[in-house]
């Protein structure tokens, strides 16, 4: 990838970068999170560096980097480039100082906690993030989603595959970045590319799919942001609120 910067603007897209890195006990090789959040800062700088923004539903491991890149490649703009969205089941506990370090470069929107326990209730935590990802979904004009985490024996809903059928519901473009792990490999086992409504080829997705070839899913996502005239129409349907 050329290090120059090119005449190109994604300044259309409102990016939902989903995701998290799994649990410890569900990696299939050593040092998964490595690939996962090289990824999340190689994409994400990409697109602040071409004037895109990335929307974000606030995981730990996620955040920090997305606000890094951010400060180091979007430059001066008129919009803050990164939009966080979070639950007050978890944003009541935060001090002033963590919600100033959000903001400076970011939006930050707080949604309501749903039930009456904290975080470690399944029922509150379920209802509370679902609540959190119907405002996520609506600020969000493609989706791209890596990694994710199981849940396959606590109750919690897996947020990767929950944000990937609201999105589908909203006919929002999905780009699923599986051959790194996590939920979205199982994701990918279950869908066929077509459904995913992102325009790219069979075979592009298929490589997504599939590979832990970091940089080989970035140049494949750029390249497609930075052309694709059908992916840019899909784009401002859903800006405009028309359905595919």
């Amino acid at each position: 990838m050329s290090i120059t910067k090119l005449d190109i603007s994604l300044e259309q897209y409102e990016i939902g970068l989903s995701g998290a890195v799994p649990d410890r006990s569900d990696w299939s090789e050593p040092a998964m999170d490595r690939g996962i959040l090289e990824f999340v800062a190689l994409f994400s700088g990409i697109v602040f560096k071409y004037g895109g923004r990335i929307v974000h539903g606030a995981h730990p491991a996620f955040t920090p980097i997305i606000l890094r890149q951010a400060r180091l490649q979007a430059g001066h703009r008129a919009r803050k480039p990164v939009t966080i969205v979070v639950s007050d089941l978890w944003a009541r506990d935060w001090s002033e100082e963590d919600i100033e370090s959000i903001t400076d470069i970011a939006e930050l929107l707080v949604t309501e906690k749903v039930g009456n326990a904290g975080p470690e209730d399944t029922d509150t935590r379920n209802r509370s993030l679902t609540a959190m990802r119907r405002v996520l979904i609506n600020t969000q004009n493609v989706m791209v989603a890596v990694g994710g985490k199981m849940h396959s024996h606590d109750g919690f809903m897996p947020g990767v595959g929950e944000e990937m059928k609201m999105a589908d519901e909203k006919g929002i473009p999905r780009f699923l970045i599986a051959g790194l792990g996590g939920f979205a490999k199982e994701l990918a086992a279950n869908l066929t590319p077509t459904s995913l409504r992102n325009s790219l080829s069979h075979d592009q997705n298929i490589t997504l799919f599939n590979t832990d070839d970091v940089a080989a899913c970035v140049n494949i996502l750029f390249e497609h942001l930075a052309s694709s005239a059908e992916l840019t129409q899909s784009v401002s349907n859903i800006s405009n609120g028309i359905m595919d």
